[in-house]
């Protein structure tokens, strides 16, 4: 089956504005957030080609200025996933899966692109695919910007929360139970004639609550394949995530 990659990318970021772009990134590091994260999917092995999906001039350009793929979208979409459907309709009709990479992972490695892709290629039950990271500390368990991920005995998701789950996160991993606490990392693959149908369902009220867009899938009986990875990255969304990831660079 084949793969191509969509970055999607957005300048307004309440916590961090331009966090992609920020010249900061660029001096410290030779690249631009936005820059990393996409000669590192581009380094994957199992797509056909990689894109940048934003409606703000500034990062388009960026992306043109360092030799990338970009393309302008609406400024209408709700959210990145909305962006991603705009790119995937002009794709090739060839391209059988389409995934999903945020724009500030500057983490992220081309092997877990590739792990994505071949995991929804080989599992004809699954309408997506993702990836999970063992939770090693109970602080990261119990942040609510860290998403947790419970995983049933076939490796399917069965719920994604920002709380601690399952039960036990007072004690949580530090405690022995490592096999059963994991973290969900936003990268995603959706089978291509699942995307569109995807953004259009109506929002569900357990995404409304966890403030999850992946529970639109769970909530309407399509299954998401996880797979636990030992990669783990470190999104930059605030000040202090783009102060660890400068330091991280320099060390």
């Amino acid at each position: 089956m084949k793969a191509y990659a969509v970055i999607p990318a957005r300048y307004g970021s309440t916590r961090l504005p331009g966090k992609c772009i920020l010249p900061e990134a660029k001096t410290a590091t030779g690249k631009y957030i936005i820059e990393h994260v996409y000669f590192r999917v581009k380094e994957a092995k199992n797509i056909e080609g990689v894109m940048v999906a934003t409606d703000d001039r500034r990062i388009f350009d960026v992306v043109k200025g360092f030799g990338g793929c970009a393309q302008m979208t609406s400024p209408r979409h709700n959210s990145g996933t909305e962006r991603v459907v705009e790119v995937a309709e002009g794709l090739d009709p060839d391209i059988d899966i389409i995934i999903n990479v945020q724009g500030d992972e500057p983490d992220i490695r081309p092997e877990m692109v590739d792990t994505v892709v071949s995991t929804l290629s080989e599992d004809a039950a699954a309408a997506m695919s993702t990836l999970a990271n063992p939770i090693t500390s109970t602080g990261e368990l119990n942040d609510p910007h860290a998403v947790k991920v419970v995983i049933d005995n076939n490796g399917y998701a069965l719920y994604f929360s920002r709380s601690p789950i399952p039960y036990g996160g007072q004690t949580g991993p530090d405690a022995g139970g490592r096999d059963v606490f994991f973290k969900h990392l936003g990268i995603y693959a959706y089978r291509r004639d699942f995307l569109s149908k995807y953004a259009s369902l109506p929002p569900s009220s357990l995404e409304g609550a966890e403030n999850l867009e992946q529970l639109r899938a769970l909530s309407n009986g399509y299954k998401i394949r996880v797979s636990v990875t030992p990669h783990r990255c470190h999104g930059v969304d605030t000040p202090e995530d783009f102060k660890e990831f400068l330091d991280r660079y320099r060390n």
